[in-house]
């Protein structure tokens, strides 16, 4: 057997364990609520006052010039 086909086919198999443990912490009940807050971060910096600092404008009005 050739050593090249076999490294492809041991990063195949590598490649599909991968697979296969990201779907399932991905579907797992055990890390739903996890999840469900994770969904929720976009959403959390809309709460933010609009002169809160953070805008680009913001941050460069406040640099020092030389």
């Amino acid at each position: 057997m050739n050593l090249l086909a076999l490294f492809g086919s041991i990063t195949t198999v590598m490649a599909f364990a991968a697979f296969i443990g990201i779907a399932w912490v991905a579907y797992a009940p055990r890390f739903a609520a996890r999840h469900r807050s994770d969904a929720l971060i976009p959403f959390l910096d809309s709460q933010l006052p609009p002169d809160s600092g953070h805008e680009p404008e913001a941050l460069a009005s406040t640099s020092t010039k030389a």
